[in-house]
């Protein structure tokens, strides 16, 4: 994700949107990573927010990031848990749509990146495959 964000953030915005923690430490599906970084389910927007800036700050991420609220809001409408990739057209229409959890994450990044290298060497966006 960097990389692309640093390869066409002159084409395109990207965001990341940090939601509920998917694998705290303190969860049934605690990860290693959580726990060595004692990243907690959170109880408020505060640790939610720190919890974001740790991310960026370990993996040097520099992809602007927005932070969910405690309603999930954004996670509900777009059934981002556990992660999820997501391209909008600027006509609202999604260009890519990732399937929900770990599996789809991947495929995704690479469809992003190839509508991302299209929509450079084209100069507009591509056209979608199948039209809504």
């Amino acid at each position: 994700m960097q990389r692309m964000y640093e390869t066409y953030q002159n084409i395109a915005e990207f965001r990341i949107v940090y939601i509920n923690e998917a694998h705290a430490a303190d969860s049934k599906w605690a990860v290693p990573y959580a726990k060595e970084k004692q990243l907690l389910e959170h109880i408020s927007f505060e640790a939610r927010c720190t919890s974001a800036k740790s991310l960026l700050e370990d993996k040097s991420l520099t992809v602007p990031c927005v932070v969910d609220n405690m309603e999930n809001t954004t996670n509900l409408a777009y059934s981002g848990w556990p992660d999820r990739v997501f391209v909008v057209r600027t006509d609202g229409r999604l260009a890519v749509a990732a399937k929900e959890g770990p599996f789809g994450f991947v495929p995704a990044l690479k469809q992003t990146e190839a509508w991302l290298a299209e929509f450079a060497e084209l100069g507009q966006e591509p056209k979608l495959s199948v039209t809504p």
